[in-house]
């Protein structure tokens, strides 16, 4: 059964993934699974490293106190952990009438989720973790990381969440392009929502044929055709019409590839407070 990943943590994005995995799982029919890695990394994490230092065998009690506090420290952020995955999979369940299937791993975020995660699936993330949170960033490092390492879709979210009625569709001519292009009659997910199709290009008929397919595919489309910076247009669009979700397509080689893995991300992420897309 194709799942639905959402990334938990204890970041201030933790209900919109929670709902906006509800929501995706419940028009895909996917199972809904949390994911928790425990990245948890002791002060001493490096002690081994300096064990060998001459004189350093005379702190062994030190060393002995150092591991006995650490144990302690590893089983209250396994318990914290528990605690928080039984407390979403709860909330789920009373507010959406779903189960959950929990998986937790202990070890280095991006390394623990890419072994998790398969191509099939549709992974959620917070735009910034707890650790990013607490230093006021706009998007996490891991989060970046994540959206570019991930073998699957993957939608990202603030710290609200609202189930959307329309989207935008940043459409280019590429083969991920095409592919998404023919999913979105196929899903659950888009196909009831009305579809913003937006190119930003020098090409005035791009749109033509995408156009009549969406609609010869009982899809509610709008399209439009702009010129210059393609972030710039995106933000625009989306500030003027109001649209809760953006949809985009990853790994071309083409102006929004440049866009989303470019130095204008974190503009975006500041800028436009609504999830995002992006498919492989």
């Amino acid at each position: 059964m194709k799942r639905v990943i959402a990334c938990i943590d204890s970041s201030p994005c933790i209900n919109a993934i929670a709902a906006a995995a509800a929501w995706v799982a419940k028009e895909t029919h996917r199972e809904l699974v949390l994911l928790q890695i425990l990245d948890y990394y002791p002060a001493s994490y490096h002690l081994g490293e300096i064990s060998g230092v001459i004189g350093f065998e005379s702190n062994a009690m030190l060393l002995k106190e150092l591991a006995e506090l650490e144990q302690k420290q590893s089983e209250l952020a396994v318990n914290y952990s528990n605690n928080l995955l039984q407390h979403i999979s709860h909330m789920i369940k009373e507010q959406y009438g779903l189960d959950t299937t929990i998986i937790q791993e202990k070890g280095d975020f991006l390394e623990q989720s890419f072994n998790v995660l398969r191509e099939d699936d549709f992974a959620i993330i917070g735009r910034v973790g707890e650790r990013a949170a607490g230093k006021n960033k706009v998007i996490g490092s891991n989060v970046e990381n994540f959206i570019r390492g991930a073998k699957c879709t993957v939608m990202t979210v603030g710290d609200h969440f609202k189930a959307p009625t329309r989207f935008i569709f940043a459409y280019e001519y590429s083969p991920t392009c095409l592919k998404m292009l023919n999913r979105i009659p196929q899903t659950d997910l888009l196909r009831l929502l009305q579809c913003h199709l937006l190119y930003v290009g020098d090409h005035p008929d791009m749109l033509e044929e995408p156009k009549a397919f969406l609609e010869n595919s009982n899809i509610n489309v709008v399209a439009e055709t702009r010129y210059g910076d393609v972030a710039e247009n995106i933000m625009d669009y989306q500030r003027e019409h109001g649209i809760q979700l953006l949809l985009l397509g990853a790994f071309s080689h083409s102006k929004i590839h440049q866009f989303f893995l470019g130095s204008i991300t974190t503009t975006i992420f500041r800028d436009l407070n609504v999830p995002l897309i992006v498919v492989k």
